[in-house]
């Protein structure tokens, strides 16, 4: 049975439908909306992965109580409701599906903009009530106007692209996207945030909630915008100054405001509600079917990785990688973290440094590297804690706090392979032990060295790891054992080192303890363990 199936998994905030029955195949799911904050601090302690969106708040007082959690999925992209830092110390990986409803929350946007510039909900209400006039409702087009937007990330590139189709000027600001990504968008750089502010006859922000970007426009910076300006809010709520905008409607000088995102959600009453130029909505920036279907299917995915300890791709505590950097590096990170497994089970030995070496040109870049690193260092160590005590958030953490050092590098040298992974762990009195890979064919992953020994083998199944002298006989001595216990090879390797030999033997059943203790018993065997891989 598939270990998944004891994991309880409680889907918390709504999922798609679809979703929830491909979560339902793999796990133990409870499907609870709307749960008091002391039911879900009571019964939190009962899973092993959470999903939720935007009203769920995962902080300190919830991820203490959560003692079996593994992994908090978030269904989107905001994570203001989930205390990120504390999570990562508690070793609970945190992701979100950052690409899942871009497109509609940039339609939004647009929808906002819209309806906002040319008042079409209040002319809406004014017919159904009975009334007709079309003075009091004209409006302003976007053709040849300045579009500011703060912001020029996955959303608000999708939007620059769209203004382009109506014939705006489009300039933006965002400190931390290099100059090519505006090039690449055709959209004027500000380098200040001032300078758009003044130049723009429409604004709308597609930035995260931090501490510095709430309150980000408020009385300052409206002071400083056109007469008549047009402002959206499709990202968080608070990014804005709420009470700021009230003033700025009440004065004139905002024209319109479309707003998705409020600071409290849900509410019943907002001062904003008595503006006739105002289009409201009530967070409805991924409330489309389609975005529906990508964020349930990418957050079940992500929490089944979590869970069957996998890479997590969307992870925001650990090294994330996108669809296309997670094509290339697959096969290597589980060469990596086989290595690594496959060192925590041979080996006994206090580790006082674990090097992760790579070279060729599958691995340049020094981000793939970290990932690796991870990758491998928590195979290091799965074998000396507790069975399901380290993942690829507190990895790192628990080297840490074991005085383990860990370093990365790249290096230029194959030797005759095209790419190369070597762990290299620094033991306690013991040297350098090192155990070294290589992925042929872009596909075919092989460990080529093992301590001395140079060997190759596929790191699969269950295996018998056993140096021993380099003498005649040892081999049938081992091959006859096996069979008096019913063990079946299904393959062997020899790899020969200096003065030593290895056998590598890949098993089809479970590996007697008496068998082993036979096999030591010889003269010429210096070692024998199962490995699971």
């Amino acid at each position: 049975m598939d270990s998944l199936k004891q994991m309880k998994v409680w889907v918390a905030e709504l999922l798609d439908d679809e979703a929830i029955a491909a979560l339902e195949e793999v796990c133990r799911v409870d499907i609870k909306y709307k749960v008091p904050r002391e039911e879900q601090l009571a019964m939190i302690k009962d899973y092993h992965a959470v999903i939720i969106r935007s009203e769920t708040v995962v902080d300190k007082e919830f991820l203490d109580a959560a003692v079996n959690l593994k992994i908090v999925g978030r269904g989107g992209s905001g994570l203001d409701n989930v205390d990120i830092d504390y999570a990562t110390n508690r070793g609970v990986i945190v992701c979100n599906t950052p690409e899942s409803n871009i497109v509609s929350a940039c339609e939004q946007t647009w929808a906002l903009m819209l309806a906002s510039s040319r008042n079409t909900s209040h002319a809406w209400q004014f017919i159904r009530s009975g009334k007709w006039d079309r003075k009091r409702f004209q409006g302003s087009e976007l053709y040849g106007k300045t579009l500011g937007i703060i912001g020029l990330g996955r959303i608000g590139g999708l939007v620059s692209q769209r203004a382009q189709a109506f014939a705006m000027r489009v300039i933006a600001y965002d400190p931390y996207i290099p100059d090519s990504r505006f090039e690449a968008f055709g959209v004027e750089k500000k380098a200040h945030l001032d300078e758009l502010i003044r130049e723009s006859d429409f604004i709308t922000i597609h930035t995260p909630k931090t501490h510095e970007t709430i309150d980000m426009i408020s009385d300052r910076e409206i002071g400083l915008m056109k007469a008549g300006v047009r402002l959206v809010n499709c990202a968080r709520g608070g990014l804005y100054n709420e009470e700021a905008l009230v003033r700025g409607l009440k004065s004139g000088k905002i024209a319109s405001l479309g707003i998705d995102v409020w600071v409290h959600e849900p509410q019943q009453d907002h001062p904003l509600y008595e503006f006739d130029n105002v289009v409201g909505t009530p967070h409805l920036g991924a409330s489309t079917h389609e975005a529906a279907a990508r964020v349930g299917s990418e957050v079940v995915n992500e929490v089944i990785s979590g869970l069957r300890g996998e890479i997590v791709k969307n992870a925001v505590n650990i090294p994330s990688v996108s669809e296309q950097t997670y094509a290339k590096l697959k096969v290597f990170i589980a060469l990596a973290e086989k290595m690594g497994k496959l060192y925590g089970q041979i080996r006994r030995e206090s580790v006082k440094k674990v090097e992760i070496e790579f070279s060729g040109r599958d691995i340049e870049n020094p981000k793939d590297a970290k990932i690796l690193s991870v990758v491998a260092l928590k195979g290091v160590l799965e074998a000396s804690v507790t069975e399901g005590a380290v993942n690829f958030v507190n990895a790192e953490l628990l080297a840490q706090q074991r005085g383990i050092e860990v370093r990365e590098r790249i290096a230029l040298e194959t030797g005759d392979y095209s790419n190369m992974i070597r762990l290299l762990v620094s033991e306690e009195g013991n040297g350098v032990f090192e155990i070294a890979g290589t992925v042929l064919e872009r596909r075919i992953p092989r460990i080529i060295r093992v301590g001395d020994y140079s060997v190759g083998f596929i790191p699969e199944g269950r295996l018998i790891y056993a140096p021993h002298k380099n003498r005649p006989g040892v081999i049938g001595k081992v091959g006859m054992a096996m069979a008096e216990y019913n063990v079946n090879i299904a393959k062997m390797v020899v790899g020969e080192g200096l003065n030593n030999s290895i056998m590598i033997l890949n098993v089809d059943n479970n590996v007697p303890e008496a068998v082993l203790e036979k096999c030591l018993t010889f003269e010429d065997i210096n070692d024998m363990k199962v490995v699971e891989l």
